[in-house]
């Protein structure tokens, strides 16, 4: 057996790896999306009810209200950070992801290149022994 025909399970087998590393690597962004637009939503929320806050307190409010606000902001700035550090491991997750993928992707590039050479070679090598015996041929009708 050639030596392309040998590698090709090996190349077609880090193509199915890579495939997989791109597949997981797409999840890990779409991951990472949606944990981006909840910390968003979160901020959004933030601001909506601190521009409430403020236009409540501009009419006056009691101490219980300005109290209850106050705590609730509390709890949203603490919801923030919560969600800041779920993006942040959503990030580092999806670099990995990436990581892996490119690792997996320049290894499968890789592999074609050299199936591609050996392939190239036979059929240099091939076409070198046709023309080595057309020319045997030809010498012998010659004579």
């Amino acid at each position: 057996m050639s030596p392309s025909k040998r590698l090709k399970p090996v190349q077609q087998f880090a193509a199915t790896k890579e495939r997989n590393a791109a597949r997981s690597m797409g999840q890990a962004r779409r991951h990472l999306a949606e944990e981006e637009a909840k910390l968003e939503q979160l901020r959004q929320y933030h601001q909506e009810y601190l521009a409430r806050f403020q236009q409540t307190a501009s009419s006056g409010i009691s101490a219980a209200q300005l109290q209850e606000y106050r705590a609730f902001l509390a709890k949203l700035d603490e919801a923030i950070q919560q969600q800041e550090k779920v993006v942040a491991t959503s990030m580092a997750n999806h670099s990995s992801r990436k990581d892996d993928w490119k690792q997996k992707h320049t290894r499968t590039q890789a592999l074609g290149k050299v199936v591609e050479r050996y392939r190239q070679q036979e059929l240099k090598d091939e076409d070198r022994k046709e023309q080595k015996a057309n020319d045997e041929h030809n010498s012998r009708s010659k004579k």
